[in-house]
């Protein structure tokens, strides 16, 4: 069949929304009805040697715990474990630790998500540059969360140009490349479910997503994508450094990710340059996967590695450079750890006891309002759940006072 006669076919098929997508020529199900645009035509119809794409529903992908770009904050993953049956409670936190921040009593998403009007749409069409200045920046907090609200409308507007790509396991699939478009996923499913009307009036399934499949993880891969699309930050970027000389030096000589400390550990293992120096003849393809044009960029990010964790974090989630980071260490340096961290501590302590108070009071209206006699027994459970979580938080408190 020709280019032309396959895209016809795709052009010319009816009710196909309805249909099981694993069901499609996988070539044809990527282009109906789950998320992808105009181009997914062009894909649809073109030749053999591209890769198949399927629609696979986002439940049973699951991220890939060494990637570089950590797109959700630290203090989220530390309490819901990045994985698909948390992302909504991820979503419901975020959003409510942004109110706090922010001091809105309703932080929505929604008007962003439809491509309503906006504050910050007025702010842009405004000529009265004394009016935007007088406005609170947002934080590193609400930026993060607004990356992937703006990534969902766009989707939702314009369809998905580029599918993810993922590793088949005997249960799910593993993340290769696409995570933040994964989270757009949940996030456009979590407010709109299926069947969702989307400003062209097309119909669209946000419960899968078109996905290339690979047979395994390529870091190389994964660092060409990541430098082609979105810059990635400075700790992102020392993750992707560390990846690639594992790679290089062979994965058998390094613990997994899930025998270390932590995930600063396990990128921290070729920390050091003189023990893990890069192999002869793989400079040139090392600068050029990361997209750096001096060696010594190289040894400024491999640095990075040996940072103390709270700056790691504090780097990782606030987006800081390298040249940002490197002055904050050498400030660090020179005052003890005590006099840095204890304010902190107590102010980090505050925040997260009235996000967690917010938090339980919604889910437990939720699940009052739904009156269902057999739901009791579960409010009992979450009742002494959550007053278990806040007293170990108020215990923290209490310590960072001491």
């Amino acid at each position: 069949m020709s280019s032309r006669e396959r895209r016809r076919k795709i052009q010319g098929e009816e009710n196909l929304l309805s249909a099981n997508p694993n069901t499609l020529d996988p070539k044809t199900a990527d282009a109906i009805g789950f998320g992808l645009g105009d181009l997914a035509l062009e894909i649809a119809a073109a030749d053999n040697e591209f890769q198949a794409i399927e629609a696979v529903s986002i439940q049973e992908i699951h991220p890939n715990s060494i990637q570089p770009r950590y797109s959700i904050p630290h203090d989220l993953t530390d309490i819901f474990a990045l994985h698909p049956r948390n992302l909504v409670d991820i979503f419901e936190r975020w959003i409510i630790e942004v109110q706090l921040e922010t001091g809105q009593k309703d932080f929505d998403i929604l008007p962003y998500l439809h491509g309503a009007a906006t504050h910050r749409g007025e702010q842009a069409e405004s000529d009265n540059a004394d009016a935007s200045a007088a406005d609170q920046p947002p934080s590193s907090k609400e930026l993060g969360l607004m990356k992937i609200v703006d990534l969902a409308a766009s989707i939702r507007r314009d369809g998905l140009s580029n599918p993810i790509s993922l590793v088949r396991h005997h249960d799910h699939y593993e993340l290769e490349t696409g995570e933040r478009r994964w989270l757009a996923y949940h996030l456009l499913y979590w407010k709109f479910g299926d069947g969702d009307r989307r400003p062209d009036s097309s119909l669209v399934n946000w419960s899968r997503i078109p996905a290339r499949i690979v047979n395994q993880v390529d870091v190389w891969r994964q660092a060409s994508e990541n430098n082609a699309r979105d810059n990635l930050n400075a700790i992102s970027r020392a993750r992707q450094l560390a990846l690639l000389m594992m790679d290089l030096h062979g994965w058998s000589n390094f613990a997994k990710i899930d025998a270390c400390e932590n995930e600063q550990a396990f990128y921290a293992q070729v920390a050091d340059g003189a023990l893990w120096r890069i192999p002869r003849g793989q400079g040139e393809r090392l600068l050029n996967a990361m997209g750096l044009s001096d060696a010594g960029q190289l040894r400024q990010y491999r640095a990075l590695l040996r940072l103390p964790a709270d700056l790691w974090r504090k780097g990782d989630d606030e987006n800081l450079t390298e040249g940002e980071l490197r002055k904050m260490k050498a400030a660090l340096d020179s005052v003890t750890r005590v006099t840095v961290r204890a304010p902190k501590r107590k102010k980090d302590a505050v925040a997260r006891l009235a996000a967690d108070a917010t938090q339980w009071r919604n889910k437990l209206r939720k699940e009052i309002n739904s009156l269902d006699p057999n739901n009791k027994p579960k409010i009992r459970r979450l009742i002494e759940a959550e007053i278990r979580q806040l007293m170990r938080l108020i215990a923290d408190l209490d310590e960072s006072q001491a």
